[in-house]
């Protein structure tokens, strides 16, 4: 189970849509399955299929956590015209099987579906999300 308030949940939409029909990507940081921070990081590769996020800001939001004492509780990303479940390419590159993973569909921006996942050796795992 993952906590998260309405406040940086609706900012990460907001960052998922500014980037619309590209990929978005960010992380949430926080103590204890309690998101407290939104990391919007670029994607370097500027696809509507595919993210890599841009080296510098994912260096600077790691370090920024391990400061403030907080761990990384997600990464999140958009599918623009896909479903909100991993890819296959989301699962080969699942690194951080201690992270939720959050998939946003925006194949109806104005309705964003929204998924979260726990990706351990290729297995997939659903993982509840709660916004408060």
């Amino acid at each position: 189970m993952l906590l998260i308030g309405r406040t940086i949940f609706e900012a990460m939409l907001a960052h998922l849509k500014a980037a619309y029909p590209l990929e978005g990507c960010g992380l949430l940081a926080g103590p204890a399955g309690r998101v407290r921070q939104l990391y919007p990081v670029d994607n370097r590769l500027h696809s509507g299929v595919a993210f890599e996020m841009e080296p510098a800001q994912l260096i600077a939001a790691i370090m920024d956590m391990e400061a403030q004492g907080q761990g990384l509780l997600a990464i999140y990303h958009s599918h623009p015209a896909g479903a909100a479940v991993p890819s296959p390419t989301d699962i080969a590159q699942a690194n951080y099987p201690e992270a939720v993973q959050i998939i946003v569909s925006l194949e109806e921006p104005e309705q964003p579906q929204v998924g979260a996942f726990q990706i351990v050796d290729g297995r997939v795992s659903a993982v509840t999300l709660i916004v408060v």
